[in-house]
């Protein structure tokens, strides 16, 4: 029986940190470093999910109040807590929290200059309407001639429904742009309607077009002045 069991433990040995004599006084090495590695994983698992909730609370909750510097405020704590967490040896990979964070930052500066292009579709359209009532006269005479350059109207989109959905699909300040051109060509083409947008405006959002190609987006001074609005 001795053989047997030293046989089961110089088989083992590479198992076991330490042994003495043909005691138990042995510790299963591997088991133990697999459990430790295990507890490493799930605790790694709640550090993100911790930091991803703590950063994202301050993201979502009540930005838009957030005052000039938010978004200096928002970076400055995404930055601290994943260094001290890369400070104690921890790696832990951040990057689906970068993604998300980059989503709302560049949605938040998108979302001020589309509003401003946005008005200036709604402001041609509603000269195209006005035009639209003018040629049909009161009362209306020709209904169906009427009710097709009514639909015609319609096909223009000048609002974004739902546009941080857009954002979190695709290059919204891109499709804001796109926009901007398909709505110009449209009134002129249908309607006689010429409109311009503001020159700067349409840089800036190029600039935020450019960033979320080329993402993960490098958080410069620009960006940051971006999204305090200047």
């Amino acid at each position: 029986m001795r053989w047997v069991f030293l046989c089961f433990l110089f088989a083992s040995v590479a198992r076991f940190k330490r042994f003495k004599g043909l005691g138990f006084e042995a510790e299963l090495w591997e088991d133990k470093q697999k459990e430790a590695a295990e507890l490493i994983d799930r605790l790694k698992a709640i550090v993100a999910i911790y930091t991803r909730e703590v950063v994202l609370s301050k993201v979502t909750q009540g930005r838009w109040k957030g005052g000039r510097d938010a978004w200096t405020e928002n970076w400055k704590l995404f930055n601290e807590l994943t260094k001290q967490h890369e400070t104690l040896g921890q790696k832990i990979d951040f990057s689906d929290l970068k993604r998300e964070m980059d989503t709302y930052f560049l949605f938040d500066i998108t979302h001020r200059l589309m509003k401003v292009v946005e008005r200036s579709m709604s402001d041609g359209a509603g000269i195209a309407r006005q035009k639209v009532s003018e040629e049909f006269g009161n009362p209306v005479t020709d209904l169906e001639g009427h009710n097709n350059r009514q639909a015609q109207l319609r096909e223009i989109k000048t609002q974004f429904e739902e546009p941080f959905e857009i954002g979190r699909r695709e290059n919204l300040a891109e499709a804001v742009l796109t926009r901007a051109r398909e709505t110009q060509h449209a009134l002129k083409r249908r309607f006689g309607v010429e409109i311009s947008f503001d020159q700067t405006t349409l840089d800036k959002l190029a600039e935020v077009s450019s960033a979320y190609e080329t993402r993960p987006v490098q958080v410069t001074d620009r960006l940051i002045a971006l999204s305090n609005g200047d």
